[in-house]
């Protein structure tokens, strides 16, 4: 039997799965205590425009007056995820291309040892820039969404060197990813690209200061959402009472099953449900027909430790009223109560879920305006254009017809 299937019968014992969510619960909330106290006992480097201004010299100034448009490379993992929104709004800005395995499946090498893929995937992007350099379609900007325990961070300072194209990384987890695991000496996390890159774009609005005390600049990035791909559809009935796309596991249950209890009919997808999976094609129409989406914005197995999820907007994009936990980041991107709706204990969210559910224009009046507020402002066009405009390429910008106002205090 291997170590997969050993797991998977171990999850089957029910009091020793609930001791190992608390374990895993106990540990993420105290090393993110420990680097919350580490650096607010640490000094700033330097301000966000010092640090920024000095990374982007290194750009080589025959590339900033190439005519021809923005080439830009994707380094990314997870295909559903990115062709979510995130592919589609990078290609609008110039001339895409994506990091693909040497049998041509798209997305880093993730299987083996943490040294094995850190070195499969680092000589696998070498080569592919080195076909793209050949070829005269040189990558201006490379953009990740990494952790230094899946490639070998080195080799974004051999590819700055070697052709001058800036490297940004995408961090969607870095409340509870920024060390990672210690692999050959060195942090497994985002932590260990901090080096090798132009500019970090982080979904935890405190990590923005992290990054600047190791000297790297970096702005807060939320999530974002695509509306060619998620909008409100009035032409289709609002069949779901209530929809929740995620996997099935600790408070995510308990909740489905506190709703279920009290007669709320709820449709779920995703692994260890009885639907299963959805295909990612056919998320946009769940959501659109769903009179509420159920957001469950806890980290892993946590109750109460939260971050920000691609949800939080696709939900509002797609014209449906959104209920989630209260994570305080939201605050941050919504007015809550008018433009989605938030709960702090799994009862409370039965409460408010069978209360809107009862008011249909309450209820449409919060997925109108939350809808309004991810049109103007949560869109993927608008946070990536913000981050063309912070790195000085202004051509990419120009690209497409949208506009997007520079960001002020390192956010987006």
């Amino acid at each position: 039997m291997n170590s997969r299937a050993i797991k998977d019968n171990l999850k089957r014992i029910r009091w020793l799965a609930n001791a190992n969510a608390w374990w895993k619960t106990r540990l993420t909330k105290s090393a993110y205590a420990n680097t919350v106290r580490h650096y607010a006992a640490m000094p700033m480097a330097a301000s966000f425009e010092t640090l920024l201004a000095k990374r982007l010299s290194v750009r080589n100034a025959p590339f900033q007056e190439r005519s021809g448009g923005l080439n830009i490379f994707y380094l990314g993992t997870d295909e559903l995820q990115d062709r979510s929104g995130i592919l589609q709004s990078l290609e609008r800005f110039g001339s895409l291309g994506y990091f693909t395995r040497a049998d041509g499946a798209y997305g880093q090498h993730i299987a083996g040892t943490d040294e094995q893929r850190r070195s499969v995937n680092a000589d696998r992007l070498l080569e592919l820039f080195k076909k793209l350099h050949g070829d005269g379609k040189t990558p201006d900007l490379l953009v990740a969404q990494t952790f230094a325990s899946y490639i070998d961070p080195k080799v974004f300072s051999q590819i700055r060197g070697a052709y001058g194209t800036l490297v940004v990384n995408i961090a969607m987890d870095d409340r509870h990813q920024y060390w990672g695991n210690r692999v050959s000496g060195e942090r497994g996390g985002t932590y260990g690209l901090i080096p090798h890159i132009d500019l970090a774009l982080t979904a935890a609005p405190e990590c923005v200061d992290w990054y600047l005390k190791e000297g790297c600049p970096a702005i807060f990035f939320p999530e974002a959402s695509d509306a060619e791909i998620f909008h409100p559809m009035p032409n289709l009935p609002k069949i779901h009472d209530v929809s929740f796309v995620g996997g099935c596991y600790g408070i995510r249950e308990e909740i489905v099953k506190l709703l279920k209890s009290a007669g709320i009919r709820v449709t779920t997808f995703g692994s260890g449900w009885e639907s299963g999976r959805i295909d990612v094609e056919a998320v946009p129409r769940l959501f659109a027909q769903s009179k509420i989406v159920l957001g469950i914005g806890t980290v892993g197995h946590c109750t109460d430790f939260y971050a920000l999820k691609m949800r939080d907007f696709d939900a509002s994009m797609s014209g449906s009223c959104y209920v989630t936990h209260d994570n305080a980041d939201l605050r941050m991107v919504y007015e809550i109560g008018k433009e989605i709706v938030t709960y702090r204990t799994a009862d409370e969210c039965v409460e408010k879920i069978k209360f809107y559910l009862q008011r249909d224009i309450e209820r449409e009046e919060i997925a109108k305006a939350g809808n309004r507020r991810a049109m103007l402002d949560h869109s993927w066009d608008k946070r990536f254009g913000a981050m063309f405009g912070l790195l000085g390429l202004s051509e990419a910008i120009n690209s497409i017809p949208r506009t997007t106002e520079r960001p002020r205090g390192g956010s987006v």
